[in-house]
């Protein structure tokens, strides 16, 4: 069901300056319309937004998972409808447990869920089928220490024969790459210093009545049986093969936005004020996001934000929005300010040739869908 009329945007840099790179986001300009999905006589959980949802492979499912009540919901993406609710278990022997930071849809009906409490794989019946515990004597150049974080990030290969995660401290030090077979869990960690300028953007507020830290994103993501892991706070990606066991740096030269943050900040502060003056900082800078892939047009794309300082603490955080594309090899080809839009589209993908990006209407899931031209 659409629900706005199309609204027309022309968006892009300086013209001469693109013209000469090759910047095929020089002309970019888009519609975009909104639909919204039948839930019939149930309820879609939106308090995480899609922040716990995953494709099928075939990409014709979308699933969401609810934290509060642990169901699953299975929404048909080709006719933009509920089609059924999948109930787990909080706790006991099938226990998918509580603060939930991702899940993956694997084949046959599975699904790997990773939290605090619990990394497994569980079928579409509640059952789990496997647990993933990374063991430090399993794993080269794993410490003992960082055992217990090696679930950060941790996702499985698209063809189930691999585990890989990013290892690391919340508190100190930066991430590394563990990789591992599966289901053996035997494997080792590769080093990942272009991720250190993230790592050190930490903020860690202590006080008498309460400890908060904040870290900049450092992900992984699969495409092509290649493992992308990327940093928002930084332009620059490794490239993983594992199938060769080979790693490549890319490096990128921007002209609308910087190519890295370039800001220094106080890695402890005592009060909530110092806290947010130091995210402030961090946050008024460009910071990259997740890579996905418009399979069609066989390239790659990332917005980046720039947060814009508020007029009131009460007012709505408004940000600068900027669009990136890239070739199948993630050779940067195109950049582009979209200037009619004050917010980065969340969970962004491409459906039909077109890009697609999750709303919240009334509390009904929705999504606004933008038909880009070139």
């Amino acid at each position: 069901m659409f629900l706005l009329a199309p609204l027309i945007f022309s968006c892009g840099g300086n013209s001469s300056e693109k013209a000469e790179s090759g910047n095929i986001l020089e002309n970019l300009s888009f519609t975009v319309d909104t639909v919204l999905v039948d839930p019939g006589e149930e309820l879609i959980n939106l308090a995480s937004g899609l922040r716990l949802a995953d494709f099928s492979p075939d990409k014709k499912k979308l699933y969401l998972l609810n934290g509060v009540d642990q169901s699953l919901a299975v929404i048909d993406m080709e006719v933009l409808k509920l089609s059924g609710k999948n109930q787990f278990e909080a706790e006991g022997p099938n226990g998918i447990g509580n603060y939930h930071n991702r899940i993956q849809i694997l084949s046959g009906d599975r699904m790997y869920i990773n939290s605090f409490q619990s990394n497994a794989i569980f079928n579409f019946q509640g059952i789990k089928e496997e647990t993933i515990k990374i063991l430090a004597e399993n794993i080269d150049s794993l410490s003992i220490e960082d055992e217990q974080n090696a679930w950060y990030g941790l996702m499985l290969s698209k063809d189930e024969k691999k585990v890989f995660s990013l290892p690391g401290n919340f508190f100190e030090g930066g991430r590394n790459l563990l990789v591992a077979d599966f289901p053996s869990l035997k494997g080792k960690v590769i080093q990942l210093p272009a991720t250190d300028l993230a790592s050190n953007l930490r903020v860690i507020l202590k006080s008498k009545e309460m400890m908060s830290v904040s870290v900049q994103e450092i992900f992984l993501q699969e495409f092509n049986g290649k493992i992308i892991i990327g940093n928002s706070a930084s332009s620059d990606v490794y490239q993983y093969d594992y199938v060769v066991d080979s790693l490549e740096l890319k490096t990128y030269q921007h002209v609308l936005v910087p190519n890295r943050k370039e800001v220094s900040v106080k890695a402890e502060v005592e009060s909530q004020e110092e806290f947010q003056a130091e995210m402030d900082k961090i946050n008024q800078q460009i910071a990259f996001q997740r890579f996905f892939e418009d399979p069609e047009m066989k390239r790659y794309y990332r917005f980046g934000k720039i947060n814009l300082p508020k007029p009131s603490p009460d007012a709505e955080q408004k940000e600068e929005v900027f669009l990136f594309a890239y070739d199948r090899d993630f050779n940067l080809i195109g950049e582009s300010r979209l200037k009619e839009l004050t917010k980065v589209p969340q969970f962004p993908f491409f459906k039909d040739g077109k890009l697609w990006s999750y709303v919240n209407v009334e509390d009904e899931l929705g999504f606004a869908v933008f038909d880009l031209s070139f």
